[in-house]
């Protein structure tokens, strides 16, 4: 798995750290989620997502091997919760370790399909939280708590 992200340039540095920023505010946000009575498929998605990019940095035969491992076992279990969120990790799988041979805009081919992934996690996870919203709001009891955001 040769060049999985770009080469350490100042731009790609940026990239690589907005890159993970994301994921750790999409892991932040499913874990909110999952704290205010959501489904924890989404903290497990966007764990397992941020676990493989990690991995997928500088890719070893053991990386692979762990990643490979991983997303068996997060398909595993998401086949039972989500078929949406199970078509996203194999997306990134296919992406970051299948296709591992050289071609044209590998690079660039690459970032856009995370970039595209994590767009639409991002909005599935912000469509979830608002059902969740719409769910408790009937339960209105004017405490502290729903009043300051958090629900």
């Amino acid at each position: 798995m040769k060049h999985t992200l770009p080469a350490s340039s100042g731009a790609s540095r940026f990239i690589l750290v907005s890159i993970f920023v994301w994921l750790v505010l999409l892991c932040l946000q499913s874990f909110y989620i999952v704290i205010i009575g959501g489904s924890a498929y989404l903290f497990w998605t966007a764990l397992g997502l941020l676990i493989l990019n990690v991995l997928s940095l500088h890719a070893t035969v053991l990386k692979n091997r762990i990643a490979t491992a991983l997303t068996a076992v997060l398909l595993i279990y998401l086949v039972l919760n989500s078929l949406f969120c199970t078509y996203l990790i194999v997306a990134f799988y296919c992406i970051f370790y299948l296709y591992s041979d050289e071609y044209k805009n590998k690079r660039l081919i690459k970032l856009a399909g995370l970039f595209l992934i994590m767009i639409i996690f991002a909005l599935y996870q912000s469509q979830s939280l608002h059902e969740l919203k719409q769910k408790y709001a009937p339960y209105e009891t004017g405490e502290t708590w729903q009043q300051h955001g958090a629900l």
